[in-house]
Protein backbone atom coordinates (compact mmCIF):
# COMPACT_ATOMS: atom_id res chain seq x y z
CA UNK A 1 0.00 0.00 0.00
CA UNK A 2 2.86 2.22 1.15
CA UNK A 3 4.39 1.67 -2.43
CA UNK A 4 1.20 2.67 -4.16
CA UNK A 5 1.05 5.34 -2.28
CA UNK A 6 4.66 6.63 -3.63
CA UNK A 7 4.43 5.95 -7.27
CA UNK A 8 1.08 8.24 -7.29
CA UNK A 9 2.80 10.63 -5.92
CA UNK A 10 5.19 10.61 -8.43
CA UNK A 11 3.02 10.45 -11.31
CA UNK A 12 0.81 13.39 -9.68
CA UNK A 13 4.37 15.28 -9.58
CA UNK A 14 5.13 14.73 -13.01
CA UNK A 15 2.06 15.75 -14.64
CA UNK A 16 2.40 19.22 -13.05
CA UNK A 17 6.08 19.55 -14.49
CA UNK A 18 7.05 20.90 -18.11
CA UNK A 19 6.59 24.06 -19.91
CA UNK A 20 3.12 24.43 -19.43
CA UNK A 21 3.10 27.42 -21.95
CA UNK A 22 3.85 25.48 -24.54
CA UNK A 23 6.47 27.74 -26.06
CA UNK A 24 9.91 25.81 -26.84
CA UNK A 25 12.95 28.51 -25.24
CA UNK A 26 14.53 28.77 -28.66
CA UNK A 27 11.27 30.80 -29.49
CA UNK A 28 11.39 33.38 -27.02
CA UNK A 29 13.20 36.47 -26.95
CA UNK A 30 14.50 37.28 -23.99
CA UNK A 31 14.12 40.68 -22.95
CA UNK A 32 16.83 41.75 -20.60
CA UNK A 33 16.65 45.74 -20.58
CA UNK A 34 13.37 48.28 -21.09
CA UNK A 35 14.47 51.72 -22.28
CA UNK A 36 11.84 54.67 -21.76
CA UNK A 37 11.90 57.73 -23.43
CA UNK A 38 9.72 60.62 -25.46
CA UNK A 39 8.16 60.12 -28.73
CA UNK A 40 8.19 62.61 -31.10
CA UNK A 41 4.53 63.46 -30.39
CA UNK A 42 4.69 63.89 -26.22
CA UNK A 43 4.03 67.57 -26.34
CA UNK A 44 1.01 66.71 -27.88
CA UNK A 45 -0.77 65.25 -23.92
CA UNK A 46 -2.29 67.98 -23.62
CA UNK A 47 -4.80 66.72 -26.14
CA UNK A 48 -5.71 63.94 -24.18
CA UNK A 49 -7.03 66.03 -21.64
CA UNK A 50 -9.22 67.94 -23.93
CA UNK A 51 -10.18 64.96 -25.77
CA UNK A 52 -14.26 65.02 -25.78
CA UNK A 53 -15.92 61.21 -26.26
CA UNK A 54 -17.80 62.18 -29.14
CA UNK A 55 -15.06 63.12 -31.42
CA UNK A 56 -12.82 60.21 -33.28
CA UNK A 57 -9.56 59.30 -32.08
CA UNK A 58 -7.37 56.77 -33.00
CA UNK A 59 -4.69 55.53 -30.51
CA UNK A 60 -1.95 55.28 -33.18
CA UNK A 61 -2.58 58.89 -33.90
CA UNK A 62 -0.41 59.49 -30.98
CA UNK A 63 3.55 58.58 -30.40
CA UNK A 64 3.90 60.05 -27.45
CA UNK A 65 6.71 57.26 -26.29
CA UNK A 66 9.65 55.33 -27.56
CA UNK A 67 10.21 52.38 -26.19
CA UNK A 68 13.43 49.70 -26.54
CA UNK A 69 13.64 46.41 -25.58
CA UNK A 70 17.02 44.73 -25.96
CA UNK A 71 17.70 41.17 -25.60
CA UNK A 72 20.79 38.65 -26.27
CA UNK A 73 21.56 37.36 -29.52
CA UNK A 74 21.19 33.96 -29.31
CA UNK A 75 20.76 33.12 -33.22
CA UNK A 76 24.72 30.90 -33.07
CA UNK A 77 23.98 29.54 -29.61
CA UNK A 78 24.35 26.34 -29.64
CA UNK A 79 25.87 23.28 -26.70
CA UNK A 80 28.97 22.87 -28.48
CA UNK A 81 29.04 26.75 -28.76
CA UNK A 82 27.56 28.17 -25.83
CA UNK A 83 28.82 31.98 -26.58
CA UNK A 84 26.34 34.81 -26.45
CA UNK A 85 27.59 37.79 -29.13
CA UNK A 86 25.83 40.25 -27.98
CA UNK A 87 22.86 42.12 -27.84
CA UNK A 88 19.80 43.18 -30.12
CA UNK A 89 17.59 45.28 -30.00
CA UNK A 90 13.56 46.29 -31.08
CA UNK A 91 12.49 50.47 -30.75
CA UNK A 92 9.27 51.37 -31.08
CA UNK A 93 7.11 54.48 -31.71
CA UNK A 94 4.15 54.07 -29.52
CA UNK A 95 1.19 55.85 -27.55
CA UNK A 96 1.41 53.21 -24.20
CA UNK A 97 3.71 50.71 -22.89
CA UNK A 98 1.22 48.24 -23.79
CA UNK A 99 1.27 49.32 -27.35
CA UNK A 100 4.67 48.83 -27.51
CA UNK A 101 4.65 45.17 -26.24
CA UNK A 102 1.38 44.65 -28.45
CA UNK A 103 3.46 46.23 -31.93
CA UNK A 104 6.76 44.14 -30.86
CA UNK A 105 4.92 41.34 -30.90
CA UNK A 106 3.85 41.59 -34.28
CA UNK A 107 7.02 42.58 -35.54
CA UNK A 108 8.40 39.22 -33.93
CA UNK A 109 8.39 36.01 -34.80
CA UNK A 110 9.26 34.38 -31.59
CA UNK A 111 7.23 35.12 -27.94
CA UNK A 112 8.42 38.04 -26.30
CA UNK A 113 9.19 37.32 -22.60
CA UNK A 114 10.13 39.92 -20.12
CA UNK A 115 10.17 37.93 -16.62
CA UNK A 116 14.12 37.58 -16.83
CA UNK A 117 14.05 41.47 -17.40
CA UNK A 118 17.01 43.10 -15.19
CA UNK A 119 17.36 46.68 -15.98
CA UNK A 120 15.15 49.43 -16.79
CA UNK A 121 16.13 53.00 -18.17
CA UNK A 122 14.04 56.28 -17.81
CA UNK A 123 15.39 58.93 -19.86
CA UNK A 124 15.77 62.42 -18.12
CA UNK A 125 13.79 63.83 -20.68
CA UNK A 126 10.39 61.63 -20.05
CA UNK A 127 10.90 62.39 -16.32
CA UNK A 128 9.88 65.69 -17.70
CA UNK A 129 6.17 65.05 -18.58
CA UNK A 130 5.10 63.85 -15.03
CA UNK A 131 1.41 63.24 -16.88
CA UNK A 132 2.91 60.35 -19.21
CA UNK A 133 5.19 59.08 -16.25
CA UNK A 134 2.10 58.17 -14.38
CA UNK A 135 0.90 56.18 -17.09
CA UNK A 136 3.98 54.44 -17.27
CA UNK A 137 4.21 53.42 -13.50
CA UNK A 138 0.87 52.15 -13.28
CA UNK A 139 1.52 49.86 -16.17
CA UNK A 140 4.42 49.04 -15.08
CA UNK A 141 2.52 48.26 -11.55
CA UNK A 142 -0.02 46.08 -13.14
CA UNK A 143 2.13 44.35 -15.67
CA UNK A 144 2.64 41.07 -13.63
CA UNK A 145 5.34 39.40 -16.32
CA UNK A 146 8.09 42.38 -15.60
CA UNK A 147 10.87 41.48 -13.23
CA UNK A 148 10.11 43.34 -9.99
CA UNK A 149 13.44 42.92 -8.93
CA UNK A 150 15.00 44.88 -12.19
CA UNK A 151 17.35 47.69 -11.55
CA UNK A 152 15.94 50.87 -12.34
CA UNK A 153 18.17 54.25 -13.55
CA UNK A 154 17.88 57.37 -14.63
CA UNK A 155 20.10 58.23 -18.15
CA UNK A 156 21.14 61.23 -19.10
CA UNK A 157 20.63 61.22 -22.81
CA UNK A 158 18.36 58.48 -24.90
CA UNK A 159 18.56 55.19 -23.53
CA UNK A 160 18.53 53.59 -27.06
CA UNK A 161 22.51 55.05 -27.01
CA UNK A 162 22.94 53.43 -24.00
CA UNK A 163 21.84 50.10 -24.73
CA UNK A 164 24.54 50.38 -27.91
CA UNK A 165 27.10 51.19 -25.57
CA UNK A 166 29.72 48.20 -25.19
CA UNK A 167 31.34 48.36 -21.46
CA UNK A 168 34.82 47.12 -21.68
CA UNK A 169 34.41 44.38 -19.12
CA UNK A 170 30.80 43.46 -20.03
CA UNK A 171 29.76 42.63 -23.22
CA UNK A 172 26.33 42.94 -22.63
CA UNK A 173 24.72 46.15 -20.92
CA UNK A 174 22.50 45.14 -18.59
CA UNK A 175 24.95 43.21 -16.70
CA UNK A 176 27.21 46.18 -16.94
CA UNK A 177 24.78 48.26 -14.79
CA UNK A 178 23.17 45.72 -12.69
CA UNK A 179 27.18 44.61 -11.39
CA UNK A 180 27.45 48.46 -10.37
CA UNK A 181 23.76 48.48 -8.78
CA UNK A 182 25.35 45.21 -6.67
CA UNK A 183 28.91 46.27 -5.81
CA UNK A 184 27.11 49.37 -3.55
CA UNK A 185 27.94 47.16 -0.76
CA UNK A 186 31.77 48.18 -1.15
CA UNK A 187 30.90 51.55 -2.55
CA UNK A 188 28.52 54.07 -1.13
CA UNK A 189 28.21 56.26 -4.24
CA UNK A 190 25.76 54.12 -5.45
CA UNK A 191 22.52 54.02 -4.31
CA UNK A 192 20.51 50.68 -6.00
CA UNK A 193 16.56 50.93 -6.96
CA UNK A 194 15.21 47.99 -8.05
CA UNK A 195 11.46 48.37 -9.71
CA UNK A 196 9.89 47.21 -6.64
CA UNK A 197 11.07 49.20 -4.28
CA UNK A 198 10.33 52.46 -6.65
CA UNK A 199 6.71 51.03 -7.41
CA UNK A 200 6.35 51.13 -3.24
CA UNK A 201 7.91 54.59 -2.96
CA UNK A 202 5.66 56.31 -5.85
CA UNK A 203 2.56 54.78 -4.23
CA UNK A 204 2.64 56.46 -1.23
CA UNK A 205 3.58 59.85 -2.05
CA UNK A 206 4.60 60.47 -5.72
CA UNK A 207 8.22 60.47 -4.48
CA UNK A 208 11.19 58.29 -4.99
CA UNK A 209 15.14 58.45 -5.41
CA UNK A 210 16.95 56.24 -8.40
CA UNK A 211 21.09 56.28 -9.24
CA UNK A 212 21.56 58.36 -12.35
CA UNK A 213 24.41 57.13 -15.62
CA UNK A 214 25.94 58.96 -18.17
CA UNK A 215 27.91 58.38 -21.08
CA UNK A 216 31.24 60.07 -21.19
CA UNK A 217 32.25 60.45 -24.85
CA UNK A 218 35.34 61.66 -24.32
CA UNK A 219 37.02 58.84 -22.79
CA UNK A 220 34.02 56.37 -23.83
CA UNK A 221 33.02 55.56 -20.39
CA UNK A 222 29.82 54.61 -18.84
CA UNK A 223 30.06 56.74 -15.46
CA UNK A 224 27.15 56.69 -12.41
CA UNK A 225 26.69 60.62 -11.65
CA UNK A 226 24.89 60.41 -8.76
CA UNK A 227 20.89 59.94 -7.53
CA UNK A 228 17.78 61.66 -9.28
CA UNK A 229 15.10 62.95 -6.94
CA UNK A 230 11.36 62.70 -8.38
CA UNK A 231 8.83 64.23 -6.98
CA UNK A 232 4.99 64.37 -8.03
CA UNK A 233 6.53 61.79 -10.77
CA UNK A 234 8.56 64.59 -12.12
CA UNK A 235 12.38 64.93 -11.98
CA UNK A 236 13.47 67.40 -9.35
CA UNK A 237 16.73 67.66 -8.65
CA UNK A 238 19.87 65.66 -8.69
CA UNK A 239 22.32 64.50 -5.60
CA UNK A 240 26.08 64.53 -6.80
CA UNK A 241 27.60 61.01 -5.71
CA UNK A 242 29.03 62.59 -2.96
CA UNK A 243 25.92 63.68 -1.41
CA UNK A 244 24.62 59.94 -2.04
CA UNK A 245 27.10 58.68 0.03
CA UNK A 246 26.00 61.42 2.77
CA UNK A 247 22.20 60.86 2.38
CA UNK A 248 22.72 57.32 2.76
CA UNK A 249 24.65 58.21 6.02
CA UNK A 250 21.30 60.01 6.97
CA UNK A 251 19.02 57.34 6.01
CA UNK A 252 21.01 54.81 8.14
CA UNK A 253 21.70 52.52 4.93
CA UNK A 254 25.38 52.85 3.94
CA UNK A 255 27.10 49.48 4.13
CA UNK A 256 30.61 50.85 2.94
CA UNK A 257 31.74 54.05 2.05
CA UNK A 258 35.36 56.50 2.23
CA UNK A 259 35.65 59.86 4.12
CA UNK A 260 38.47 61.46 4.27
CA UNK A 261 40.01 64.23 6.28
CA UNK A 262 43.66 66.05 5.81
CA UNK A 263 46.36 65.38 8.47
CA UNK A 264 49.34 67.96 8.39
CA UNK A 265 48.25 68.03 4.49
CA UNK A 266 47.87 64.40 3.78
CA UNK A 267 44.43 62.72 3.42
CA UNK A 268 43.82 60.40 5.77
CA UNK A 269 40.96 57.53 4.59
CA UNK A 270 38.34 56.32 6.62
CA UNK A 271 36.32 53.22 5.57
CA UNK A 272 32.91 53.07 7.38
CA UNK A 273 31.79 49.54 7.44
CA UNK A 274 29.00 50.33 10.24
CA UNK A 275 26.28 52.69 10.68
CA UNK A 276 23.39 53.09 13.36
CA UNK A 277 20.90 55.93 12.93
CA UNK A 278 18.72 57.33 15.70
CA UNK A 279 15.59 59.65 14.88
CA UNK A 280 14.05 61.36 17.47
CA UNK A 281 10.99 63.82 16.79
CA UNK A 282 8.90 66.49 18.56
CA UNK A 283 7.92 69.69 18.82
CA UNK A 284 9.48 72.49 19.97
CA UNK A 285 8.98 74.47 23.11
CA UNK A 286 5.62 76.33 21.37
CA UNK A 287 4.50 73.57 19.74
CA UNK A 288 4.73 75.04 16.00
CA UNK A 289 7.68 73.74 14.67
CA UNK A 290 8.84 70.33 14.29
CA UNK A 291 11.94 69.34 15.54
CA UNK A 292 13.87 66.42 14.15
CA UNK A 293 17.35 65.16 16.32
CA UNK A 294 19.47 62.22 14.04
CA UNK A 295 22.51 60.91 16.05
CA UNK A 296 24.87 58.75 14.00
CA UNK A 297 26.94 56.35 15.19
CA UNK A 298 30.28 55.89 12.32
CA UNK A 299 32.89 52.69 12.72
CA UNK A 300 35.31 51.85 10.45
CA UNK A 301 39.43 51.40 10.06
CA UNK A 302 41.90 53.84 8.89
CA UNK A 303 42.85 52.93 5.06
CA UNK A 304 45.40 55.09 4.40
CA UNK A 305 47.82 58.03 6.16
CA UNK A 306 51.12 58.48 5.44
CA UNK A 307 54.76 56.21 5.61
CA UNK A 308 56.29 58.33 8.19
CA UNK A 309 54.15 58.92 10.67
CA UNK A 310 53.93 57.12 13.95
CA UNK A 311 51.59 54.99 15.20
CA UNK A 312 48.45 56.50 16.14
CA UNK A 313 47.86 56.88 19.77
CA UNK A 314 44.67 57.21 21.79
CA UNK A 315 44.88 61.42 21.68
CA UNK A 316 45.75 61.23 17.86
CA UNK A 317 42.79 58.93 17.14
CA UNK A 318 40.59 60.96 19.55
CA UNK A 319 41.54 63.60 16.92
CA UNK A 320 40.97 62.41 13.89
CA UNK A 321 37.51 61.26 15.44
CA UNK A 322 36.40 64.69 16.23
CA UNK A 323 37.44 65.60 12.72
CA UNK A 324 35.35 63.18 11.00
CA UNK A 325 32.77 63.87 13.14
CA UNK A 326 32.74 67.70 11.56
CA UNK A 327 33.77 66.92 8.26
CA UNK A 328 30.18 64.60 7.82
CA UNK A 329 27.79 66.43 9.94
CA UNK A 330 28.81 69.47 7.24
CA UNK A 331 28.15 67.50 4.68
CA UNK A 332 25.16 65.06 6.01
CA UNK A 333 24.12 69.20 6.94
CA UNK A 334 24.41 70.55 3.24
CA UNK A 335 22.36 67.20 2.29
CA UNK A 336 19.66 68.20 4.37
CA UNK A 337 19.31 71.56 3.73
CA UNK A 338 19.35 70.54 -0.04
CA UNK A 339 16.37 68.44 0.43
CA UNK A 340 14.23 70.75 2.16
CA UNK A 341 14.94 74.35 0.23
CA UNK A 342 15.15 73.26 -3.10
CA UNK A 343 13.66 69.97 -3.65
CA UNK A 344 11.25 69.54 -0.70
CA UNK A 345 11.71 65.90 -0.81
CA UNK A 346 11.89 63.90 2.39
CA UNK A 347 14.40 61.29 0.80
CA UNK A 348 15.71 60.67 4.18
CA UNK A 349 12.98 58.53 5.71
CA UNK A 350 11.70 60.71 8.22
CA UNK A 351 8.23 60.75 7.37
CA UNK A 352 7.92 57.01 8.19
CA UNK A 353 9.63 56.72 11.03
CA UNK A 354 7.06 59.47 12.62
CA UNK A 355 4.56 57.48 11.32
CA UNK A 356 5.52 54.37 12.97
CA UNK A 357 6.97 55.52 16.22
CA UNK A 358 5.12 59.37 16.77
CA UNK A 359 1.90 58.66 15.64
CA UNK A 360 0.67 61.70 17.65
CA UNK A 361 2.91 63.92 16.07
CA UNK A 362 2.07 62.32 12.71
CA UNK A 363 -1.27 62.55 12.56
CA UNK A 364 -0.89 66.96 12.75
CA UNK A 365 1.59 66.72 9.65
CA UNK A 366 0.81 64.58 7.91
CA UNK A 367 -1.56 65.94 5.79
CA UNK A 368 0.69 69.14 5.33
CA UNK A 369 4.08 66.93 5.38
CA UNK A 370 5.80 68.71 2.70
CA UNK A 371 5.26 71.89 4.03
CA UNK A 372 6.04 70.33 7.87
CA UNK A 373 9.21 69.10 6.29
CA UNK A 374 10.73 71.85 4.76
CA UNK A 375 10.32 73.86 8.00
CA UNK A 376 11.54 71.47 10.35
CA UNK A 377 14.44 72.12 12.60
CA UNK A 378 16.76 69.23 11.91
CA UNK A 379 20.13 68.47 14.15
CA UNK A 380 22.66 66.21 12.98
CA UNK A 381 25.06 64.52 15.81
CA UNK A 382 27.97 62.23 14.22
CA UNK A 383 30.13 59.79 16.25
CA UNK A 384 33.15 58.59 14.55
CA UNK A 385 34.66 55.52 16.16
CA UNK A 386 37.94 54.28 14.63
CA UNK A 387 38.10 50.79 15.23
CA UNK A 388 41.21 49.35 13.48
CA UNK A 389 43.78 51.26 11.81
CA UNK A 390 45.41 48.90 9.62
CA UNK A 391 48.74 46.71 9.89
CA UNK A 392 51.66 48.80 11.05
CA UNK A 393 55.76 47.87 11.94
Amino acid sequence: MKKIRIILIILICMSFTGCWDKVEIDRRVFVSTIGIDVGKDIEREQELKNFKEDQLFSQRDLDKLKITYSFPDISDFAPNKAVIKGDNMFTVDTYSMEGALGEISSRSSRNVYMEHARLIMLSNDILTYPYTMTEIFDYLERQPKINRKAYVVMTEGKPEDFIKFKPQIDSHIQSYISGLMENSNRNGYVLPVTLNELLMLLTKNGNAIIPSIKIDKEKNELILTGTSIIKNYEFKGKLDPIETLNLEILRGKLKSGIKVVYDEGHPIDFEIDGVNRKIKAHKDGEGSNLVIDIDINLEGTIKSAYFDKKDFDKEKLKELEDSFDKSIEYECSKVVEYLQKEAKVDAIGINDHIEKFNPNIWKKVKDNWEESFSGAQINIKVNTFIRRVGITK
